[in-house]
C-alpha cells in the first residue's frame, strides 16, 4: 500500500473514531481547557464558557466531515458566529477573538502530533499525515478567522450605533463600579437606580431551536418579574442564549416562580439596595448560573441564597461574596468593638462545643450562666435564635475570626 493511500486510511479511520459521542466530546475539552487557560477573561462566565463549547464542537464537526475527503471545503457552524458576535456584544476586543483561535489551534496540533507518534510507527507516513492534516487545518482556520472577524466587526458596528449599546455601556459601567450620575443614568436606562434590586440570569438549553431563542428569553424574563411582584425588568442580552435582568422594587422581593418553558432556567440572587445592590445582586446571581450549570441535573430555578455556602466552599462569591455574607449573617454582632468582639469569641466557641455552656464557661473562666447571657445578646443581634441558621452563623463566625471584623 502506498504512503498516500496509508495517510488516507489512517485519516479516515480517525475520523470514524473522533465522530463519537465520547470522543467528541473529550476533543472538545481538551481543546477548550487550553483556551480557557490561556484566555481567563471568558473562563469566569459561565455564558460564554457554554458558547465556546458549542463553537469548538461546531469546528470539529465540520473538521471531521471534510479532512479525509479529495474536496476540502470549510464550512463553519452558526455556533461558531455565536461565540464571534458575543464576544463583541460584551464589548471585548478583537484580540481576544483571535487569541482563542491561535490557542485552540495550537492544542489540535499538539493532540494530533502527540496522537500520530503514539499510532503510527512509520516515519514516511506520520510525515506525510502531519502534512496534510497541518495544511488542511491551517486552511480550515484562515478561513474560519476571517468570517469571525467579519461577524464580530459587523456585530460591534451595529451595537455602537444603536441605542442598546448606550444601555450595555451603562450597565458595564454600574457592574465595574465606575463612577457616574446615578440619576441620568436612570433617566437613560428607564430604570430607578435608587430602589432595591433583584437580579436574574436567564439561559436557554442548547436543543432549543435558535428562532425560539429570543422569544422563550423575552417571555420568561416578564414571568419571573410578575411572579416576584416586580414592574418590567431591565434586560440586557450578553449572548446568543443568555439575559441579564434586574427589577427594581421598593421593598425586598419575593414570590414562587413557576410555568418557565423546560428549556428555560433562571439564576436569582437575593434583593439589595442602590447601585451597590445592584452589583450584588448580579455577582450573586451569575454564581449561582454557575452552581446550575455545574449540577448533574439542571433545575429550573437556582436561587443564590439557597446555594450561598456552595459558592462560598467553591471561592464562585469572591472576596466580596464573602464579605456580604457575614454582614448579612451577622448584622451589628460583626462590629468593630470590643462588646462585640467578646460576644463572637463566646458563641463560636459555644457552638465549637455543641453548644455546651457548661464546657465554654469553663474555657473562658465565667460562669455558665454568663455564656447563656452572651448567647441571648447575641441571638438578639442576629434577630433569631443561633440555631434556626447555625452553619450560617458558625461560618460568619470563623471567617471574622480568621480575617477581622
Amino acid at each position: 500500500m502506498s504512503t498516500e493511500a496509508k495517510v488516507t486510511q489512517w485519516l479516515e479511520q480517525f475520523v470514524r473514531e473522533a465522530e463519537s459521542r465520547d470522543t467528541l466530546d473529550r476533543l472538545v475539552g481538551l481543546t477548550d481547557a487550553r483556551i480557557l487557560e490561556a484566555v481567563p477573561q471568558i473562563a469566569t462566565d459561565a455564558s460564554l464558557v457554554r458558547e465556546l463549547h458549542a463553537s469548538t464542537r461546531a469546528h470539529w464537526r465540520g473538521f471531521l466531515a471534510m479532512v479525509a475527503r479529495d474536496v476540502f471545503e470549510v464550512q463553519v457552524g452558526p455556533e461558531a458566529f455565536d461565540l464571534a458576535r458575543t464576544l463583541a456584544r460584551r464589548g471585548f476586543d478583537l484580540p481576544v477573538l483571535l487569541s482563542i483561535y491561535r490557542v485552540g489551534q495550537r492544542a489540535v496540533w499538539t493532540y494530533i502530533t502527540d496522537l500520530l507518534t503514539t499510532e503510527v510507527a512509520d516515519a514516511d507516513v506520520r510525515s506525510a499525515a502531519l502534512l496534510q492534516f497541518w495544511s488542511r487545518l491551517s486552511q480550515w482556520l484562515d478561513t474560519a478567522i476571517e468570517s469571525m472577524i467579519l461577524a464580530f466587526t459587523a456585530e460591534r458596528e451595529q451595537w455602537q450605533r444603536g441605542s442598546q449599546a448606550r444601555r450595555v455601556e451603562i450597565v458595564h459601567d454600574i457592574l465595574a463600579g465606575r463612577p457616574l450620575d446615578i440619576d441620568a443614568a436612570g433617566r437613560a436606562l428607564s430604570y430607578p437606580l435608587h430602589h432595591l434590586h433583584t437580579a436574574y440570569v436567564l439561559w436557554v438549553d442548547d436543543d432549543a431551536p435558535d428562532t425560539d431563542v429570543q422569544r422563550l428569553l423575552e417571555t420568561a424574563a416578564t414571568t419571573i418579574a410578575t411572579a416576584i411582584a416586580a414592574p418590567r425588568p431591565l434586560s440586557v442580552g450578553t449572548g446568543a442564549r443568555t439575559l441579564w435582568c434586574w427589577v427594581a422594587t421598593s421593598r425586598p422581593t419575593g414570590g414562587v416562580i413557576d410555568a418557565l418553558d423546560p428549556h428555560v432556567h433562571v439564576a436569582i440572587g437575593t434583593c439589595a439596595p442602590g447601585l451597590p445592590g445592584f452589583r450584588q445582586s448580579h455577582r450573586e446571581a451569575r454564581a449561582a448560573q454557575t452552581v446550575a450549570t455545574r449540577r448533574a441535573h439542571g433545575t429550573a430555578v437556582t436561587r443564590y441564597e439557597d446555594v450561598e455556602l456552595a459558592c462560598l466552599a467553591a471561592g464562585l462569591a469572591g472576596e466580596e461574596g464573602m464579605e456580604t455574607f457575614v454582614r448579612r449573617e451577622l448584622g451589628p454582632l460583626a462590629a468593630a468593638d470590643t462588646a462585640a468582639a467578646r460576644l463572637r469569641d463566646t458563641v463560636r466557641r459555644y457552638l465549637i462545643h455543641a453548644a455546651n455552656a457548661e464546657v465554654t464557661a469553663e474555657l473562658l473562666g465565667v460562669h455558665p450562666n454568663t455564656i447563656r447571657y452572651r448567647v441571648r445578646q447575641a441571638e438578639a443581634m442576629l434577630g433569631h435564635p443561633i440555631e434556626e441558621r447555625r452553619v450560617h452563623v458558625e461560618l460568619a463566625l470563623a471567617v471574622i475570626d480568621t480575617f477581622g471584623p
